[in-house]
């Protein structure tokens, strides 16, 4: 059982120390430093592990602290941590993944995130997510990462899911200030699901009616935060478990086209 969390410093560290404060209590949540206090009973909560010094990651590593990471960490010894899955459990990635069987057969999926906060492994992770938990099991995937100036960068990925239907997704980091983005859409042959963020409301939108979406009214980070300090085993749920493998797969594999010239199979 979690009973105390230290934060890492980053641009959206007060909302993510603001989310284990409401579960733990102030008192109890504290910013991560270089010597803090490691133990089984402790979650760490990195933003973006590409940002965080690697001594420091070895050290949590080789601690039995709970590592919260709002990327995977690269594939190797101690790279053991949770990829942050707030959008699976509230929010409308959940909304709309609950509804997927009127579409009939699917087409295409798409899922796009912009953040203002720099660093590519947050977003990238975000759009994986959201791609296999609308999309399902990736097949195949190209992709093309691209520097836009000024801090801004992007990721573009094109492929295809296993039942045929094509995936598309986009990944920016850095964008100015006011561009925050997320866009969600699922077609199919009898109907679409579509979330779009710059929309006065949170909502699906299906041959032209769009229904407001309640589940977003409850922030998925703050709803995330809960269910891991509430569990009894730093686990994933059972019933999210296929849908994080098949996306950490995805973002693996997303990363991996970024320095291929070809296409990767997944």
């Amino acid at each position: 059982m979690i009973s105390r969390a230290l934060i890492e410093h980053g641009p959206t560290g007060t909302v993510r120390r603001a989310a284990y404060a409401h579960v733990l209590g102030d008192g109890q949540v504290d910013w991560l430093t270089a010597d803090a206090r490691l133990g089984c009973d402790v979650a760490i909560d990195l933003e973006d592990p590409e940002a965080t010094p690697s001594d420091l990651l070895d050290r949590l590593g080789d601690s039995e602290a709970l590592i919260v990471s709002g990327a995977p960490l690269p594939p190797g010894p101690g790279a053991a941590a949770l990829a942050a899955w707030p959008d699976l459990l509230s929010g409308p990635v959940a909304a709309m993944s609950a509804d997927l069987g009127s579409l009939g057969r699917r087409t295409m999926t798409k899922a796009i995130v912009v953040a203002e906060a720099p660093g590519l492994g947050p977003p990238a992770w975000q759009a994986s997510l959201a791609l296999t938990a609308l999309g399902g099991r990736l097949r195949r995937i190209a992709a093309r990462r691209q520097p836009c100036g000024a801090g801004f960068q992007a990721i573009y990925g094109i492929g295809r899911f296993h039942d045929g239907s094509i995936a598309y997704v986009e990944a920016a980091a850095g964008a100015p200030a006011g561009a925050e983005l997320r866009f969600y859409e699922a077609l199919g042959r009898g109907g679409i699901r579509e979330y779009d963020s710059r929309l006065d409301i949170n909502r699906v939108t299906s041959r032209g009616r769009a229904t407001e979406l309640p589940a977003t009214h409850v922030h998925p980070y703050a709803r995330f935060v809960a269910d891991i300090c509430r569990a009894d085993e730093s686990a994933p749920p059972a019933q999210l478990a296929p849908v994080l493998a098949d996306a950490q797969a995805a973002y693996h594999a997303l990363v991996r086209a970024c320095d291929s010239g070809s296409a990767v199979t997944i």
